[in-house]
This record gives C-alpha cells, sequence and structure tokens, in this order.
C-alpha cells in the first residue's frame, strides 16, 4: 500500500472514531459555526500565511527546495538539468552537509531521555501507579518506531525550519500513534511567535486522498464534493466512472481556535477540526481528543480525604435512592490535559520570538561553504585532469583533421614530422594546483564542521594534545546535549503527555503491554483509564547529557575505588544493577558456586552466604588484615578464590584481582565469641 492510500485510511480511522460511521456527531462534538463562514475565515487565514512566507523577508519555500538539494547532494543534477555544465567540466562534489547531518544525528538520538511519572498525591498507593506508568510510558515512547519519528522529524528540522509530529488515535489497534508529517505539508498561523501549536490559530495538513475514499468517509457530502470536482474539471458526467473515482485530490485538516460568544457577553474558547475540499466542509467537529461529557460517579469524604465508595455505600444509594451524608456526587472528566490541545508538535531551535519557524538552520549557514568547497574541489580536479596541449607548426605536414584524429594519451601513438622536431612541435605542461589551493580545502572543510558543531567528533584527531582533543570534544557535546535539551527532550515530554491523555480519556478497558524487566525477562504490565490519576505530571528525570555525565562521573570513581559494584552498575545504566551485582561478588567469593549458579543454572540459593562467611575481605589499600566480622565487598577489595588454579574472575574499572593467598589468621565465627571476649 502507497503512502497516499495510508494518510487516506488513517484519516478514515479518525473520523470513523469520532463521529461513527455516517453518523452525525454526537452533541458535545457538535460544532454549531455557519460552514460559509467557518471556510471563508480558514481559507484566508492560510492564504496570508503563504503570503507572507513567500514573501522577499522569508522566502520559505524556495529556502526549503534549495537546502533540500544541498542536504542530498543534488546540486550536480540541477546544474546538469539546467545546462550549466560543459561535457568537459569537472562533476566534482564531496557533500560535507550529508557527512555532517549523518553524525549529528545518531549523537542526538543516542541521547533519549528518561521520563518520570510525579504522583498527583502523596499516598503510596498513587506513588506505586505512578511509578508503573511512567515505566511503561517511557518504555513505549522509546520504542524503535516512535524514535524514528523523533528522528525523521529532528532531520527535517535543519532543512525546513521545523519538524512537525502529530498524535493520533487509531481505532483499527484500538491505541494510539505518533507520526512524522512532512512540511511541505503543512501550514501554520504566522503570527504566532512561538512554535507551540497550542498558541496558534490554527494548523493545516494537507491529506491526498482519492474520490472513492473521500466518499466512503464523508457521504453526507459526496453530491456538494461531486459538483467541486466537477467544476474543477475532475468529473465529465453527474457519476463518476472508476477512473474518476481513483483521482487523487489533496483535502485539508485543519485544526483551529474559534471564540464563542454568549448571551452574557462572555467568549468561550473552541477547540475544533475540520476537513475540507476547497469551498466544501467535508465535517467539522470539536477537538475529539478530549471528554467534554464526563461521566457521574460517587465519592465518600472521610475527614477531606477523597475515596471511591466501598460496596455497602453503594447498596444504600440503590436502596434508598440518597446519598450518605459523607458522599458526593460528582462529574468526573476523563482529561489529562487542562484544555483540548492540538496534536501537533513543532520542532525549534533558531527561535527569534518572530514567527513559528527557525529564523535560520545549521544546513543554511553551512550552504555557501559547501558552494566554496565544491568549487575549490572542482577546481584542483579540473587542473589534474589538464593533460597539456601539443602544438604543431603546419611545416611538420599534419593537417588539421589529421591532429582531430590523433590520440596522444595513447602509449602506442608514434609521429612522423617534417624538419627538425623541435621547430615543428612544442608541448605547452598544464599547470598543477597549489598547496594553498589543497590548505584552504581543508581549511573549508574544518570550517564547515565547526559551523556544525561536529569538529571533533566526526572520529579526526585534531591534535596531538589529549587536552585539545578534549576541550574540543566537551564543546561539541555540550553543542549536541542543548540542541537534543531543545528538540528531542520536549518532543518525548510532549509525546508522554499525549500518551497519558489518550490513555486517560480511551483506554476503558484493559491494555497490556510488553517490556523488559530489568533482569532482562519479559514483564507484561495492565493499563487502564483509571491508573491516570488528577494532578500525574510527566517529567523528564534524566537527559541524555544527565545520563552522560554520571557515566562518567562511575568511571573516574571506579578508577579510584571509591564506588561499589551496585552505584557503578546504576550510574552506568546497565539492566539488572542488583543480579549483576551478586554475580560479581559470588564470581570473586566463590568461582565453583559462581559457575554453577549463573552458567548451569543450578540452584545455590546459599551459595553466595556460604562464600561470604568463609571469605577474606580487604579494605581499599594497604596491606590484607583480618576482619572481626564478614563485610559486605565493595569496589577495590579483594577476596581469594575458593579453588586454586581456577583462571581470573573477571574484571571492572577499579576492581582489583583476587587475593589467592591463605589468610594470616581463621575467620572467627560470628555465633561463637572471639578470645578473650567476656560472656
Amino acid at each position: 500500500m502507497d503512502d497516499k492510500s495510508l494518510q487516506g485510511d488513517n484519516l478514515a480511522r479518525e473520523v470513523q472514531y469520532a463521529e461513527g460511521i455516517g453518523t452525525e456527531p454526537a452533541d458535545p462534538l457538535a460544532l454549531t459555526i455557519p460552514d460559509e463562514d467557518l471556510c471563508e475565515t480558514v481559507d484566508k487565514r492560510i492564504k496570508d500565511s503563504q503570503t507572507f512566507y513567500k514573501g522577499e523577508d522569508y522566502d520559505l519555500y524556495n529556502r526549503r527546495a534549495k537546502l533540500e538539494m544541498y542536504r542530498f547532494g543534488r546540486q550536480i543534477l540541477q546544474k546538469e538539468r539546467e545546462h550549466d555544465l560543459k561535457k568537459y567540466e569537472s562533476r566534482y562534489l564531496d557533500n560535507v552537509l550529508y557527512e555532517i547531518e549523518a553524525t549529528i544525528k545518531p549523537l542526538a538520538m543516542s541521547r533519549m531521555p528518561d521520563l518520570m511519572v510525579i504522583p498527583g498525591n502523596e499516598s503510596e498507593e498513587a506513588k506505586i501507579m505512578a511509578e508503573q506508568v511512567g515505566e511503561i510510558v517511557d518504555t513505549q515512547i522509546k520504542q524503535r518506531e516512535n524514535r524514528k519519528v523523533l528522528g525523521l522529524a529532528s532531520q527535517h528540522l535543519p532543512v525546513y525550519f521545523t519538524g512537525v509530529v502529530k498524535a493520533r488515535w487509531n481505532p483499527e489497534i484500538d491505541d494510539y500513534q505518533f507520526e512524522t508529517i512532512h512540511p511541505d505539508l503543512i501550514d501554520v498561523d504566522h503570527t504566532c511567535p512561538t512554535n507551540n501549536a497550542d498558541d496558534m490559530q490554527f494548523v493545516s495538513q494537507i491529506v491526498p486522498l482519492t474520490v472513492e475514499q473521500i466518499v466512503m468517509r464523508f457521504p453526507a457530502k459526496k453530491e456538494a464534493l461531486f459538483t467541486a470536482l466537477k467544476e474543477d474539471g475532475l468529473m465529465v458526467g453527474d457519476t463518476p466512472d472508476w477512473k474518476e473515482m481513483a483521482t487523487t485530490v489533496n483535502i485539508r485538516e485543519v485544526w483551529f481556535t474559534w471564540y464563542k460568544k454568549h448571551d452574557n457577553d462572555e467568549w468561550e474558547r473552541v477547540e475544533g477540526v475540520l476537513w475540507k475540499y476547497k469551498e466544501v466542509i467535508l465535517k467539522k467537529m470539536k477537538n475529539p481528543n478530549y471528554d467534554y461529557e464526563g461521566e457521574t460517579r460517587y465519592f465518600a469524604y472521610d475527614e477531606g480525604a477523597r475515596r471511591a465508595i466501598n460496596e455497602v455505600e453503594f447498596g444504600q444509594i440503590m436502596e434508598t435512592g440518597e446519598l450518605p451524608d459523607n458522599v458526593q456526587k460528582e462529574q468526573v472528566y476523563h482529561n489529562y490535559f487542562r484544555t483540548p490541545r492540538k496534536p501537533f508538535f513543532f520542532f525549534g531551535y533558531d527561535q527569534w520570538g518572530k514567527q513559528p519557524y527557525d529564523e535560520t538552520s545549521r544546513i543554511e549557514q553551512n550552504m555557501y561553504n559547501q558552494q566554496s568547497l565544491d568549487k575549490r574541489g572542482k577546481q584542483i580536479e579540473e587542473t589534474l585532469n589538464n593533460r597539456g596541449h601539443h602544438v604543431f607548426s603546419k611545416e611538420a605536414g599534419l593537417t588539421p583533421s589529421d591532429i582531430e584524429e590523433l590520440d596522444m594519451n595513447d602509449p602506442d601513438t608514434d609521429l612522423v614530422v617534417d624538419g627538425q622536431v623541435n621547430l615543428v612541435h612544442a608541448f605547452i605542461a598544464p599547470d598543477r594546483p597549489t598547496p594553498q589551493e589543497f590548505e584552504d580545502l581543508g581549511n573549508t572543510r574544518d570550517r564547515m564542521y565547526g559551523v556544525a558543531g561536529s569538529s571533533a567528533t566526526r572520529g579526526n584527531i585534531q591534535s596531538d594534545v589529549a587536552t585539545t582533543n578534549q576541550i574540543a570534544r566537551e564543546a561539541d557535546y555540550t553543542r549536541a546535549d542543548d540542541l537534543v535539551d531543545e528538540t528531542v527532550n520536549p518532543a518525548a515530554q510532549w509525546m508522554a503527555e499525549y500518551a497519558l491523555q489518550f490513555i486517560k480519556l480511551r483506554y476503558t478497558k484493559d491494555h497490556f503491554r510488553q517490556s523488559l524487566g530489568v533482569a532482562g525477562e519479559v514483564v507484561f504490565a495492565k493499563l487502564n483509564r483509571n491508573m491516570i490519576d488528577d494532578g500525574m505530571i510527566i517529567k523528564v528525570k534524566a537527559s541524555g547529557t544527565d545520563k552522560l555525565r554520571a557515566q562518567n562521573n562511575a568511571m573516574n570513581m571506579a578508577k579510584m575505588q571509591m564506588i561499589d559494584p551496585y552505584s557503578f552498575f546504576v550510574d552506568m545504566g546497565l539492566s539488572d544493577p542488583e543480579g549483576r551485582t551478586e554475580k560479581l561478588i559470588l564470581a570473586k567469593a566463590d568461582p565453583v558456586a559462581y559457575l554453577q549458579k549463573v552458567v548451569k543454572n543450578l540452584d545455590t540459593s546459599q551459595a553466595l552466604a556460604q562464600a561470604l562467611m568463609n571469605s577474606n575481605i580487604q579494605p581499599f589499600q594497604g596491606q590484607p588484615v583480618q576482619p572481626q566480622q564478614p563485610q559486605n565487598p565493595v569496589m577495590g577489595g579483594n577476596m581469594p578464590q575458593a579453588q586454586a588454579g581456577l583462571p581470573g574472575t573477571p574484571q571492572i574499572p577499579g576492581m582489583t584481582q583476587p587475593n589467592t593467598q591463605a589468610p594470616a589468621q581463621p575467620i572467627p565465627n560470628p555465633a561463637q565469641p572471639a578470645q578473650g571476649s567476656i560472656r
């Protein structure tokens, strides 16, 4: 199935879920705005936005096309189509822009943030529920398909001055989804000073659909649609044939903000959505991703604390029809959002507070450097390709036609001329590139990496001085961290917030999520709308910068033997830190038990305790001493191997080799008093 068909089916499912197939929308989603007024207003806003971005100040669409051409290195093809290159000219292209973007994208996407859910109250139940929901949502956002959505949107940003992510509910799978929308299909409110979709008066998306798909999705508007298609020359008769039904046309999906005036002169902000073809509005409704009605529920209040009613209170209500003194009837709305929100997230980095898109981008700032690089490389290549020129006098006896047939590059070509060779033939040696030209080529390349902030992360050694390299890398990481903090992190948090809204709104039945536990086992978790408490907040628990800093600190502390194994594994972000710690201690204390328990998977539940009882534990530094009581080993301590001749145990930074010598004195039994003690 092609992309257009997928877009059409996705739109159909969204409309079908919101309105019901072939039925009018329910009252809570109904919009009373006249079609003519709504269509005229939307069309004017879209036209004003397009006129603004076509103006000389921004020239948005031409700039996008040019940046896309340079991003993928298509400038040579463009020149050939325009006949700007002669046959003998070099087709030199060194697309450093592509190379830079290929460096930045994995660096940014490798730093996905850790998300957590803060409970809405201080109860223990709320904390447990928030932790469970947070783990599920964090796992969902980090899934491959969602990482791909974020990665594609982040690649769009430096080319189109924005990247667009859309949230939608898919009734076919009964779940929410996120997708990347190409910026060329989007029109936005140009008067909005931020890239926040909820601050915009409208967001319009072009959706390609066939006539057949439109009729299936919006049967009530079939006649009006056919009339509009006939006016546009896309239909001939009153009834379209199969070819006309298969014709693809563009409809618009517009999410907009409308202000409704009430009789008491108060204004209500209304968030709505419509689908239209030209002047024909196919459907209009309030934002379907919000609960406007709610449901009636009963709650009991004990000393100010709210709880769900129990069976006794419920039976009393059913029998008497009256509410107990401590029970109240309330209208509950299944919303995580306080107000309806548009389902779009716009990436932005070079914002200037004048309009939603970035004012410039790293590719645009490097575009002329790429032109200079290509020009200098073309010059060097053509100079190297110059074979020189042979000049013959007419006294040589050669005619112009003879010279045209000569191939002076053929080593088997020999010449016989009249007279002295030096008098009738000369060779003009070609020029060769100068060192300055090669130096300029290298400097331009380095400058492009510097502008993009990836000069030290491309894998090349820039200096023989280690400190210089480290400083350069830290500068690049700082810029990459800032880029991620402004783009990927808020996008991931926005996706998590929309996930909670969909869960609370439409998870009326249990949904089961599969994930990997800390020990690598498959864990199934149940999720439904009742698990999303009021007041829950999504926060970034640890950004990519935080995780990288923690890993560096852990490595440095391990080298100084100032960290325990469990903390080391946690800071390094490794799975199952408890199990890794247990295996490490068991391997150093009793390798035989380690082999039995870990490698052969035998039941040795008492192996670790017995090994610790029989082990000689050393402090961080100094000579081995005999402890008075068994102690927990820390990184840097020594333990004897239980059997001589066994292979060495695994090492991590800062962990010393186990001591194979027998202890000077026997280890006292904690169950018996030591010598010289008083009973």
